[in-house]
């Protein structure tokens, strides 16, 4: 080996895999790694992936129904007279779409995971040579890597969700609403209830998430915090490269290939940061407010003792693999007591004001509690009763 870095100077096969990786944009890597691991992972399900005809009919049908009770229900607030076009789509579809949807979030995660730097810590025999070789490797390599990790937590989201909207991000397009139309039956069957109850209430859930996620001040605030977490977390956690140095033995990258999902520890915990905190609040607000509208949209049509309410409540006290990691990816941290507290601000306040003075978080552009006010639903309400014309244009 040489130390001048040229690729053509690596041995054998070591560079002509130089030249293959590097020969290829990093966004082509990690998104074509990806989608391979996620379309095996889909490949593993238990249930089918594909869209019966009988539920596309179904959904579409129920729509209109489920848009004007939203409308109803809310006070015209989180419903609209339209409703969005309806997408009923398989797990892959529905994979590489979101795919599609990250890619600006997730180019800079990569950005962080691929930068450069040298190998510290190593041992004093190992020569140089060798070092700067495992530098080159891993920055070639860093963006295959990731979206391993990546693609394990789309393909398992998409074996999960009822639509998008299970991740708490504001998507791009609110025009569309987008239904996985097996994990709707899949959900029906896990839980013994009619297969119509389902799509009721992945509908309203997905049409009032859309709703509350496309807010403008919402989805603003949403997307500087999401910002914010992903550049506090490669700050904290450096390079993918300083953190290999730091085991002091480059065989640390076979672990990697071993266990790939351990990137996810690696490059997106935000723990113990002021905007990991900001950001895991008001997404556990956001999704309890859902939850609760949505809950009362299915009981005025289902009636309030089916069994599918409590189907719904139940599965969202916890979260799937796939949901779990995207969330980890973005610095969005789920925990007991994090939805426990923002369920028990949803119940203050209803108590005290009624369940429609919930929808001011969407209509007043300073409707978004604070931590302090997620803690104290008083406090929320008497800032809003001393503030007035900040209405949304909505």
């Amino acid at each position: 080996m040489t130390t001048g870095g040229n690729d053509d100077a690596l041995p054998g096969m070591f560079g002509d895999l130089m030249k293959m990786l590097q020969s290829q944009g990093s966004t082509t890597m990690w998104k074509d790694s990806a989608m391979t691991l996620a379309q095996s992972v889909m490949n593993g399900a238990t249930t089918p992936g594909a869209v019966q005809p009988v539920t596309r009919i179904s959904l579409e049908e129920l729509l209109p129904l489920v848009s004007l009770r939203i409308n109803d229900v809310t006070g015209g607030a989180l419903g609209d007279a339209v409703p969005p076009t309806l997408t009923v789509v398989d797990r892959s579809q529905f994979a590489k779409e979101i795919l599609e949807e990250w890619t600006p979030r997730l180019e800079t995660l990569l950005a962080a995971s691929s930068a450069t730097a040298p190998l510290e810590g190593l041992d004093e025999a190992v020569p140089k040579e060798l070092e700067l070789f495992m530098s080159q490797m891993l920055g070639a390599m860093a963006p295959v890597l990731v979206g391993l990790q990546i693609g394990s937590a789309c393909g398992h989201l998409a074996t999960e969700a009822f639509g998008p909207h299970d991740v708490p991000l504001p998507v791009e397009d609110g025009s569309r609403l987008t239904i996985v139309g097996a994990n709707v039956d899949a959900f029906a069957a896990a839980w013994s209830i009619d297969p119509s109850a389902a799509q009721i209430l992945a509908l309203s859930h997905e049409l009032i998430a859309s709703q509350v996620f496309h807010t403008p001040h919402i989805a603003d605030r949403l997307n500087d915090l999401l910002a914010s977490a992903l550049l506090e977390a490669n700050a904290a956690k450096g390079s993918l490269f300083e953190q290999l140095g730091a085991g002091g033995n480059p065989l640390d990258l076979q672990a990697m290939l071993v266990d790939p999902e351990s990137l996810l520890d690696r490059l997106s915990t935000t723990e113990h940061q002021w905007v990991s905190e900001q950001l895991s609040t008001l997404v556990a607000v956001l999704e309890a407010l859902v939850q609760r509208f949505a809950s009362d949209v299915a009981s005025t049509m289902l009636g309030a003792n089916t069994p599918a309410l409590e189907a719904y409540r139940r599965s969202r006290t916890s979260y799937g693999k796939g949901i779990e990691a995207v969330c980890g990816l973005f610095g969005i941290e789920r925990t007991p007591p994090a939805r426990e507290r923002a369920m028990a601000f949803v119940a203050g306040v209803e108590q005290r004001c009624g369940l429609l003075e919930l929808t001011k978080m969407v209509t007043r552009v300073d409707g978004l509690p604070t931590p302090a006010e997620v803690d104290a639903p008083g406090l929320w309400l008497e800032r809003l009763s001393l503030s007035t014309g900040n209405e949304t244009s909505d």
